[in-house]
């Protein structure tokens, strides 16, 4: 009896001395993602603006309302010059009746009365004092800071913002469009409780809707006035809904606010969506790319050398844009170490040190390690290895991603001769 216990002591000792814990970290770091559709031969310059094509209507409808307000103001000043004659020849000709009718004996004013059958005396004619006509502003589309916005929102990343030799780079709003806001009703099914008695009952809820949008074109040029990007994205010509969050009370009916900042949302949405659309096909965008790293956690440090692998791939990740050099000694250094690792790698022993899941974990990892360093002929080795692992559906999933990945870094990479 004792040797038995004694034997299943130390067989579970050496499960546990042997038993790894995969843990997994998200990270989210930066990379320079590869354009699209890169500008041959390569430019170094660019320049960026906005203009809006509503401007001239704009300006049409100003000098429209300055017209009238002009030509109110010179009516206006010309029937003041001819009131003070209006009044003396109202007053005169009232004076003169006035004569006429006091000429005139009782008698024939008391006839005259009757026979009309009302009063004969003479009544001033009023003339009424000039006003000026009030002109009211056009409403006008809304003008912005366009060199502010362009310095803002437009820029090619890899690419320096000069004027000589350099790509034109130019987005044209078309104006910011809405229809009326309207406050609607709906009806919501609430319930009181009293005395262990629940009541169901309607409630009405008030809530804003209206439809926007805020269409705009892009169009890139090389030095040759070229198009290189001309488009106008039709997510832009599609109206939205909005539709504010039901309350019991009923809001405001003033929308000013609410249309302002509504057309101040969309148009950063707008042009940040155009920026980022123009780096994908000819930038070198900074990208930013949420993943996970594996390390094992196991009693005795038996896996330090996959935790430094580990801490070497971090650092080298969070430095990719910062300090390049130290990213790619990390990397390397962490890749290096991985396929070293590997080399103990057995698939069927569930208590060798790199057993299956410590494996596929490590494998992932490089995966990680090649993104980064735009490797795929390597990629597609780990990827082939992963092929022939019997791996659960959701490590399927992450190899799918990668598979996607890395297809479309390829077809980067191909586009940039590389």
């Amino acid at each position: 009896m004792f040797k038995i216990s004694s034997l299943l002591f130390i067989l579970l000792l050496a499960l546990n001395l042997t038993a790894q814990n995969i843990k997994s970290e998200d990270i989210t770091y930066s990379f320079i993602k590869l354009p699209s559709k890169p500008v041959m031969p390569k430019v170094e310059n660019y320049n960026s603006s906005i203009t809006a094509n509503y401007e001239a209507e704009n300006n049409k409808l100003l000098a429209l309302f300055e017209a009238d307000k002009a030509r109110a103001e010179a009516d206006y000043q010309r029937e003041m010059s001819e009131y003070p004659a209006k009044l003396k020849a109202a007053d005169d000709k009232y004076a003169k009746e006035m004569q006429a009718w006091d000429e005139k004996s009782t008698a024939i004013k008391i006839v005259e009365k009757q026979l009309l059958n009302e009063n004969n005396r003479p009544v001033k004619d009023y003339v009424a004092a000039p006003y000026r006509k009030t002109i009211s502003p056009p409403v006008l589309k809304t003008s912005y800071d366009y060199p502010s916005l362009a310095a803002t929102y437009l820029k090619i990343d890899g690419y320096n913002k000069a004027d000589m030799n350099a790509l034109t780079y130019q987005v044209t709003l078309q104006g910011y469009e809405h229809s009326q806001p309207m406050i609607k009703t709906e009806i919501k099914k609430e319930v009181s409780r009293v005395n262990n008695v629940s009541t169901t009952y309607d409630v009405t809820y008030y809530y804003i809707e209206y439809n926007y949008r805020h269409p705009m074109s892009v169009r890139v040029a090389n030095m040759n006035n070229q198009d290189i990007i001309f488009l106008a994205p039709a997510e832009f010509t599609a109206f939205k809904t909005y539709k504010s969050t039901s309350q019991k009370t009923s809001p405001s009916a003033d929308f000013t606010f609410l249309l302002k900042s509504s057309e101040e949302n969309i148009l950063k949405e707008n042009l940040s969506f155009i920026n980022h659309l123009v780096n994908d096909q000819i930038g070198y965008e900074v990208t930013p790319r949420t993943s996970s790293l594996d390390y094992v956690k196991s009693k005795n440090d038996a896996h330090a050398d996959v935790l430094e692998a580990y801490n070497n791939q971090m650092i080298g990740l969070k430095s990719l844009i910062t300090n390049e050099p130290l990213a790619m000694q990390k990397l390397n250094a962490a890749i290096d170490a991985y396929k070293s690792i590997l080399i103990e790698s057995d698939l069927f022993d569930k208590k060798a040190r790199i057993d299956k899941d410590v494996t596929i974990s490590i494998y992932f990892n490089l995966l990680e390690a090649y993104y980064a360093q735009r490797k795929t002929v390597e990629a597609e080795a780990v990827l082939t290895a992963l092929s022939q692992i019997d791996l659960s559906n959701r490590e399927k999933k992450f190899k799918e991603k990668y598979a996607e990945a890395f297809l479309e870094l390829t077809n980067r990479k191909a586009a940039n001769g590389l």
